[in-house]
């Protein structure tokens, strides 16, 4: 690339936040593998997600340098229009690329400033699994108005559509119209060459661990219903941010009636360093989403050589076929039940040799040359093979 390309990155939550969830660590990740052929430039909260202070590291409200990236930390504001406005209209770039939806700060507000101020320039939106079924089913009513009004203006006229599957390509059509551009560039995820997997020990109980934001959308009611038809002895572990404190409550009720085989613990948040690692510690990942859009967790289970046992409402499918674990419908609320007890029942040599089997997998599909190449191919302004 003879010159280098600046892009405008608009992002509610980035590094040294994760409570965010997976898009801090795409984004990060997109950056750290790209960030020697073009320059990016990051428009983000001072904050993590739910906390009342910025973070410790970073100065709020100017630019600085964050690993590849010229990272703006805002602090909230009364009217954050204007500040954004200053910080476009001195961008040297003509590439916007907004990671949400619905979000007024980071994805509306910098949308429309954008085309006042550079018209006619590139437009890349990533949704971020905002337009799953399940997404869509939180605040319908709002979030239908404004599609309605958003449509209507033409708001969203000639923007490219940035899926992180083909999944998410199918629900951006749906909702925005068979008509719309949408290139499809995989999350990329990382993984830890060496990692020590905790071996099971004989007749202990199963280690499962559900790691995500706790909110409706992640769906542990949901997990929590399924372990009270598990009949084996089971230690569940949950970590990640209370973001939703009355679904919160809700858990936590529901978690006092778990016959007394189940083991519930709540073990607050990880670092993002400390995932892989911990993961290793488990027996199974638990997660019966409503909706993701890429899920980095899951990546991240699966290159700890951990099973995963998720809905089918992510891209990661066929997973029993590759033995990988399972990817099952939430209305066949047996079968998730089911799926533990197998994996309550196997020996530890053979648990042992079916984790090292997942993590030789992993080392092989996750994080991949393809994911890097269309990622790359997002940010290009001829027509992309991944555009459809």
């Amino acid at each position: 690339m003879s010159t280098t390309t600046n892009i405008f990155v608009c992002s509610s939550y980035y590094i040294p936040g994760f409570k965010g969830g997976g898009p801090i660590r795409t984004i990060a990740n997109m950056i750290d593998r790209l960030g020697n052929e073009f320059k990016f430039y990051v428009y983000t909260s001072d904050r993590d997600l739910g906390e009342r202070v910025p973070y410790a590291t970073i100065q709020s409200n100017v630019w600085q340098s964050v690993g590849n990236a010229n990272v703006f930390y805002a602090s909230p504001e009364r009217f954050p229009g204007f500040r954004l406005w200053r910080q476009i209209s001195n961008f040297q770039g003509n590439i916007l690329n907004v990671n949400s939806f619905f979000s007024l700060n980071f994805s509306i507000l910098p949308l429309i400033i954008w085309r006042i101020l550079k018209p006619n320039t590139m437009i890349i939106i990533g949704p971020r699994g905002e337009f799953s079924k399940g997404a869509l089913s939180f605040k319908s009513t709002k979030k239908k108005l404004f599609l309605t009004f958003a449509k209507k203006l033409g708001v969203y006229n000639k923007v490219i559509w940035h899926a992180s599957s083909d999944f998410e390509a199918t629900d951006i059509r749906c909702v925005m119209g068979n008509h719309v551009r949408v290139r499809v560039a995989i999350d990329i995820s990382s993984t830890k060459a060496e990692i020590t997997i905790k071996e099971r020990t004989l007749d202990a109980p199963l280690r499962i661990i559900f790691l995500s934001r706790i909110s409706p959308m992640k769906n542990l009611l949901g997990a929590i219903e399924v372990l009270k038809k598990v009949n084996s002895n089971v230690i569940f572990d949950v970590f990640g941010p209370t973001e939703d404190k009355l679904y919160w409550k809700s858990c936590q009720k529901a978690a006092k009636s778990l016959p007394s085989n189940i083991k519930f613990r709540y073990c607050g948040t990880l670092q993002p360093m400390e995932v892989l690692n911990r993961l290793a510690e488990y027996d199974l990942f638990f997660l019966p989403t409503l909706g993701e859009n890429f899920g980095h967790v899951i990546a991240e289970a699966l290159s700890s050589g951990l099973p995963v046992l998720i809905s089918d409402a992510t891209p990661w499918r066929d997973l029993a076929e590759k033995s990988l674990g399972w990817d099952i419908s939430l209305s066949q609320i047996d079968k998730f039940s089911e799926c533990i007890e197998v994996c309550a029942t196997k020996s530890a040599s053979d648990y042992l040799q079916w984790r090292q089997s997942i993590r030789t997998w992993a080392l092989g599909n996750v994080g991949n040359h393809e994911a890097i190449e269309q990622n790359r191919c997002l940010f290009m302004t001829l027509d992309s093979q991944n555009e459809y």
